[in-house]
């Protein structure tokens, strides 16, 4: 089995990384690294992920570096084992760095199975996105701008809408923003995906299951500001007068799966992203929510920052940031430069 590395090049994920390919050494597999990374360890030679022929694809780091890789790879069959960096919010990865020495008997004697996780695809001003694990978004600009739209289902009109935007989301991404403007949680395996309006101008609007063969347009798209849509938390693309049209992608994206009772036992505790979402679903307002999101996709952010994120007006974001230190789920760190100002993260609570 031939195995690939790569990493976020923050300095504790180049840690992890270098304890992962310890692991590695020690266990006798074959194994490369990427190039940015083998540059960041100054201590072998490293190839593009690209150019990588590998049977599995490690990839060390957080939600919004996972989520990012994988816009890069775009079509990708290679499975991939996500391990969490310490610090970091791990929503989408099954263990972390400090289990891989107790998970990588498992993985090089192939006691795992490769499990599949649907994508979407969207063309946006006729051009194609990468393939999408979580969602797509599409908002005004400028925040707390009402966007106006129709909706079309397999080319049949299914309603028009005024909102604050509107997210289309794999069941993978039902977790994500979707979890934090109201939409349903959806299993992995689920061959449907969600639609989602933000704060509808009509109250009796709800979120939509859809089986994963249909196809969804968005037109008569209309702001006081420009619109775009953002992908996966990660990019952003500016929205025209064009139709915006969203499918399921040929390419699924397929992650190295341990059994339940195995992850169980490495992880020593129950998953931190039950216990957390049993909080957000039940306390937090719909703001709050959505704040602790753009938190675990973007990592560490300044109040002006998450505003631009979020488009929420500045004093919802305020009174969003309080009700999440009360609740312990997001901490603040003073800047350096300038003591007046701060940073905000999600509280580690491995």
């Amino acid at each position: 089995m031939k195995i690939g590395v790569a990493s976020g090049l923050e300095a504790n994920m180049i840690d992890d990384a270098r304890y992962v390919i310890d692991i590695l050494n020690k266990n006798g597999a074959d194994f490369m690294v990427e190039d940015k990374l083998a540059a960041s360890l100054k201590a072998m030679d490293g190839l593009t992920i690209k150019r990588m022929n590998v049977d599995v694809l490690i990839i060390v780091g957080s939600d919004r570096y996972l989520l990012r890789k994988l816009l890069d790879l775009k079509q990708t069959e290679v499975p991939i084992l996500p391990l969490a960096s310490k610090g970091q919010p791990d929503y989408l990865f099954e263990i972390s760095t400090a289990n891989f020495d107790g998970a990588v008997g498992d993985l090089l004697d192939g006691n795992w199975k490769a499990e599949e996780r649907r994508r979407l695809v969207a063309e946006i001003s006729g051009k194609e996105t990468p393939p999408l694990l979580n969602d797509i978004g599409i908002f005004a600009k400028r925040s707390a701008t009402l966007i106006r739209y129709s909706l079309l289902i397999d080319g049949e009109d299914f309603w028009k809408d005024g909102s604050d935007g509107l997210i289309v989301a794999t069941p993978t991404g039902s977790t994500a923003y979707s979890l934090s403007v109201g939409g349903p949680v959806v299993l992995s395996s689920a061959p449907v995906f969600s639609l989602i309006p933000v704060n509808s101008v009509n109250p009796a609007r709800r979120p939509l299951v859809l089986s994963d063969d249909l196809n969804v347009e968005i037109r008569d798209l209309t702001s006081s500001a420009a619109i775009e849509a953002v992908l996966d938390g990660q990019l952003r693309r500016k929205v025209d007068n064009h139709p915006v049209r969203i499918r399921r992608s040929e390419s699924s994206a397929m992650f190295v799966k341990f059994s339940e009772e195995r992850v169980e036992e490495l992880r020593g505790k129950l998953l931190k992203k039950t216990e957390t979402a049993e909080i957000v679903a039940h306390e937090l307002p719909p703001s709050a929510k959505l704040v602790l999101k753009v938190l675990e996709y973007q990592g560490q952010l300044s109040q002006k920052e998450i505003i631009e994120e979020t488009m929420l007006p500045p004093r919802t974001v305020r009174y969003a940031l309080s009700l999440l230190m009360s609740e312990g789920l997001v901490s603040k760190r003073l800047s350096l430069r300038d003591s007046r100002h701060g940073f905000y993260h999600v509280t580690n609570k491995a």
